[in-house]
């Protein structure tokens, strides 16, 4: 147990509100960590699917990052040494700017041409050490202590955290009828009204989109009449954007920037979030962009930065990459091939299970129903799944619950997290503990389970004799 006190002496408030987990499958993401699946070193190991991040592109992206010309730009500039502009330096924003406009504001594809809208502001552009950072921030300067933000649901898990930690807002999930499709004007004003009654007052509105955790793009109408409705209510309109290039048929499929359908007119109320987190599987660099024309918002961020800035030589390797067009283009290439060939791993283990998912369009995970497979059709019911999942196969999904679901027993897999090898060796575990569960019940597959036996089949699934589901079948 955490302890608050030491010789009499206590910690504030503010610190004891905030030293819970951010996550509640915390633990269990790092309990894998420490007996992670390798296929042939360790193959009865933990395998995490838990965590959005895209590591199939590492290799892609160290090899241009340790070239001689990016030691140059990092470590051969005084500039890099010293103190400077809070915002960003000026080149790397100049940088990051013309990417926003070739990427998200002007770019075209099968159903949209090219835009002729305005080029991106550097003076528009602040840097920050992550997508979190930048949220959090945002959090602070754009609401007061206790007031309310609409999140259509489910919704990624650490946005709570995001918003309480040090603004201490208070998320309100907006239940939808047609989540893939996004939330309707009805239901933004029935949680609007919801949180009125509650004598509570609402300061704006957060979307995700792509969305996290269902892998789909809203359409420029849905964005559009979010904003509208916002801006009907005076609240502001923060787009998350941070699987913007995670597209996987980007050529045929419908997403625009909120920097595009609002003709790079944002106003001084909506605010478009990236980072290198996702689309360039570079969480560790804690890169973060605030695109903003609110110029009162983007002078206090020059404030908050003192503490979380982007170190100048990594801003000063960002904007080496950001500038090299040729290769970026030719990095989400590769990136999309391999996140199509994780994707398929997943979805062609699902349907051969009748698991049904959500077809994704983007990101780097994918949203399945689970329920047939709960004991009793409740979160409690999930929660038990989800421990007989972890204990006795091994692996650690994010459940509904903790993405605000309204239903039990959906669970995101995040399949860009292990090699293609290793998630197929999740597959065949995942396999084996659905067909026990369908075939035997669950008090029969507890009772074998309590009698030593396991979800952990070898890595040849033929040889699943030694799995649980044989073991059952034997009796």
């Amino acid at each position: 147990m955490i302890s608050f006190e030491s010789e009499g002496i206590n910690l504030s408030k503010r610190c004891m509100s905030s030293s819970g987990p951010s996550l509640p499958y915390l633990d269990s993401f790092l309990k894998s960590l420490g007996d992670p699946c390798h296929p042939t070193d360790n193959p009865g190991g933990y395998i995490t699917l838990c965590v959005a991040e895209n590591k199939l592109i590492i290799n892609e992206l160290s090899k241009r990052l340790t070239k001689s010309s990016v030691l140059e730009a990092a470590f051969n500039n005084e500039i890099n040494y010293c103190y400077n502009d809070m915002h960003g330096i000026l080149h790397v924003r100049e940088a990051i700017a013309k990417f926003i406009t070739r990427k998200f504001i002007q770019a075209k594809s099968e159903t949209h041409e090219e835009a002729d809208i305005s080029a991106a502001n550097p003076d528009h552009v602040v840097l920050s050490s992550g997508a979190g950072a930048v949220l959090n921030y945002l959090f602070f300067s754009l609401a007061d202590d206790g007031d309310v933000v609409l999140i259509p649901a489910p919704y990624y898990a650490a946005f709570n955290s995001d918003m309480k930690t040090i603004a201490n807002l208070k998320p309100y999930a907006v239940q939808q009828s047609n989540p893939v499709g996004g939330p309707s004007v009805v239901e933004l004003e029935t949680a609007f009204k919801e949180v009125a009654a509650q004598g509570l007052t609402v300061k704006m509105l957060l979307l995700t989109n792509p969305n996290n955790p269902l892998g789909t793009i809203y359409s420029p109408e849905t964005i559009l009449n979010c904003v509208s409705w916002a801006r009907s209510k005076k609240i502001h309109t923060i787009v998350d954007e941070i699987y913007a290039l995670s597209l996987h048929n980007p050529s045929s499929c419908n997403f625009q920037s909120v920097t595009r359908i609002l003709n790079n007119d944002l106003g001084d109320d909506v605010h478009m979030i990236w980072a290198l987190s996702k689309d360039f599987g570079a969480s560790g660099f804690r890169a973060g962009v605030l695109y903003s024309q609110n110029e009162a918002l983007i002078s206090a961020f020059s404030n908050y930065n003192i503490f979380s800035s982007i170190s100048h030589p990594m801003q000063a390797v960002i904007a080496d990459v950001m500038s090299d067009n040729d290769y970026v283009d030719k990095f989400l290439d590769i990136s999309r091939v391999k996140l199509i060939n994780s994707y398929n791993i997943v979805t062609d283990t699902l349907d051969q299970l009748q698991i049904p998912f959500i077809p994704v369009e983007a990101c780097i995970f994918v949203y399945c129903d689970f329920s047939s497979l709960l004991r009793v059709q409740s979160f409690e019911g999930e929660a038990e799944f989800a421990t007989l999942v972890e204990d006795h196969a091994k692996i650690v999904m994010t459940p509904g619950s903790s993405q605000r679901d309204n239903k039990p027993g959906f669970f995101r897999i995040c399949y860009a997290w292990v090699t293609p090898a290793v998630l197929t060796i999740a597959m065949k575990r995942l396999s084996a503990l659905s067909e026990s569960l369908r075939e035997f019940g669950w008090e029969n597959v507890m009772q074998n389970i309590d009698d030593g036996n396991n979800f952990i089949v070898d890595n040849e699934y033929e040889e699943k004799c030694l799995s649980l589901k044989n073991c059952l079948r034997l009796k």
